[in-house]
Parts: structure tokens; sequence; C-alpha cells
């Protein structure tokens, strides 16, 4: 392969993929927000300790601005929202999101958040980070927090 810039000898074109292949950003600051916008298929929002929660508003709308001024619709841009925390029996308040806090709640309580997080801050897709490896985490996450958001989303 000749490109313009490098010269790679042994390489070999395979099979087109079967779909188009996205290209997502994990930005955190305002110029790469802006890029985003303009170019991005989707924005993985880092998670809280990069880019705090309360940051993510302002990061959404200047996302939406460049995606508009590059004449994109903003809603062409996909978001994934990267959250830390556990889901517990406790009842416990509802989670407050600041500052780089982990969400530490009951599985209803997590579906309200992410319903929220999708109604009022546009964001497609959620990936839940467990404070630690555990494998009852994840399927807490899969079993009671999923079904228990799309109910949320059903009724919104």
């Amino acid at each position: 392969m000749d490109g313009e810039h490098y010269t790679v000898d042994g390489v070999r074109g395979g099979p087109l993929p079967s779909r188009e292949i996205g290209i997502w950003i994990g930005s955190v600051g305002p110029r790469a927000h802006a890029l985003t916008g303009r170019l991005g298929d989707g924005w993985a929002a880092p998670i809280p300790h990069y880019l705090p929660y309360e940051k993510w508003t302002a990061t959404q709308d200047r996302i939406d601005s460049a995606a508009r001024e590059a004449g994109r619709d903003p809603s062409d841009v996909m978001r994934m929202a990267q959250l830390v925390g556990v889901v517990t029996d406790d009842p416990a308040e509802r989670p407050r999101l600041e500052g780089e806090l982990p969400i530490r709640t009951t599985a209803d309580e997590w579906a309200r958040v992410l319903a929220d997080l999708a109604t009022e801050q546009r964001f497609d897709t959620f990936v839940f980070w467990p404070e630690a490896a555990d494998e009852k985490q994840l399927l807490r996450w899969v079993r009671e927090v999923a079904p228990a958001t799309r109910d949320l989303l059903d009724h919104k």
C-alpha cells in the first residue's frame, strides 16, 4: 500500500464491512466537543472522574450547536453516558449526579436516573462500570436496571 504519507508492504484489503462503522469520540474539552458535533457519529461522555456530571448538559449543548453550524441534525450524533457505581438492595435517597460520585442505589432508582438522562440530557446509550469487578452487578444491571429503564421510557 503506497499512501500519501506512509508505505506499508504486505497489506491486502479485506472484505468491506457489512455495515457502516461510525466514529465515536470520547472528548473532554470544548474544542473536541465542537469537533464531535461537526464530524462525530457519537460522543462517549467520559466517566465523571474526567468530566463531572455538572458539565454534561453544557457539553451536550456545545455538541448540538457545532452540529447545527456544520449543517447536521444534532440527533445524528449518538450519546453514550458511562456511569460508575453499584446496584444496591437497600433503599436509598435518589442519587444526585454531582462531581464524580459513584451512583449507589437500587435498580429502580438506577432506572429513574437512566430515564432522566435519556429524556433530559439526550443520552441514547449507557455503559455501566461497576465499582468492583462483580458478575452479580452485571447481571443485576442486565436483568433489573435495563428492563426497568425501558419500562419507564415506554411511559414517558
